[in-house]
């Protein structure tokens, strides 16, 4: 078989596109901004702690234990949680819900930080998919 430069580079052009497809579908990608103008902060979480969607939140960590997570604001987008409006509400999911704007021991008593408290429809703690906003 005679293989040509023409072609070689044709493979090879093949084979690199499909490398950076892999790339790109393996979640590679960072969380998407939320569209939520009138939230000071808000997040879009998966049950394992993924940050989905963001404004003005640094990161989400699992706190201590089952259904917990720990919700890093930007400081300087909300200075005193313990003062803000936190709404919080399970994505596609029934059960319950808890956001502590206040330190907690969950999340190792982090200032700035909403704690996140998920739990299944009888009351069991349990990994959910949720949203939490600051207004």
């Amino acid at each position: 078989m005679r293989t040509t430069l023409r072609g070689t580079s044709r493979v090879l052009a093949l084979a690199l596109g499909a490398v950076a497809s892999l790339t790109v579908l393996s979640g590679t990608a960072s969380a998407a901004d939320i569209d939520a103008p009138y939230a000071r902060a808000a997040a879009k979480v998966s049950a394992d702690a993924g940050l989905l969607g963001t404004k003005n939140v640094q990161s989400v960590a699992r706190g201590t234990g089952v259904g917990t997570y720990c919700v890093k604001v930007e400081s300087r987008a909300v200075s005193d949680l313990s003062n803000a409006a936190i709404l919080a509400t399970l994505n596609n999911f029934r059960g319950e819900i808890t956001a502590i704007g206040a330190p907690h021991a969950y999340c190792g008593n982090a200032a700035n930080t909403i704690t996140v408290v998920t739990s299944d429809s009888a009351g069991k703690a349990a990994d959910r998919p949720f949203t939490v906003a600051v207004l």
